[in-house]
């Protein structure tokens, strides 16, 4: 417990803090990210998309959650903007039309449904794989870097025309 503790008896929060963070970064570094980590990301990654097409922030939250009411649906609700008797009878002129209706619409709309679907978990899914593929991209380069700044082999590289010492003719 005494890397913890300062010299006068109390913790560290500063040096904790600092120690997580550094960690932190490393892993970072390394392309170690954990899947909630990119999730948020991936989340993140959307909500970029979204903002650059100019989506309605509320739809983009309904087509985030687990639920999946942004889909069409064959079951539909019947009503009708008028009052009074005439809105009755319009109600149940549009109940009795419905089940004639219904067979020319039902097979489309649960087409297009799952293709919907499909389409949504598609393109989730290649977003999730783009940040993957761009946190893995960063931890190869932050190594290239690494490489890079390392002392060569010993007794120098050989240059691009050949052996040490030569010149390339040209």
């Amino acid at each position: 417990m005494d890397e913890w503790t300062g010299s006068d008896g109390r913790v560290d929060v500063a040096a904790i803090m600092g120690r997580i963070r550094e960690k932190i970064r490393g892993r970072r570094d390394r392309g170690l990210y954990t899947d909630e980590e990119v999730e948020e990301l991936s989340a993140l990654r959307l909500q970029a998309f979204a903002d650059d097409a100019g989506i309605d922030p509320d739809l983009l939250a309904r087509l985030m959650a687990p639920n999946h009411n942004w889909n069409i649906s064959t079951d539909y609700r019947i009503e009708t903007h008028r009052a009074g008797p005439a809105a009755r009878l319009v109600v149940l002129l549009k109940k009795l039309v419905r089940p004639w209706i219904r067979l020319y619409t039902d097979q489309p709309l649960s087409r297009q449904a799952q293709i919907n679907l499909y389409l949504h978990y598609l393109c989730h899914n290649l977003v999730r794989e783009l940040v993957r593929l761009q946190i893995e991209h960063t931890a190869v380069r932050n190594k290239l870097d690494a490489l890079a700044g390392e002392p060569g082999p010993p007794g120098g590289e050989a240059s691009p025309g050949g052996e040490k010492g030569e010149k390339a003719s040209g």
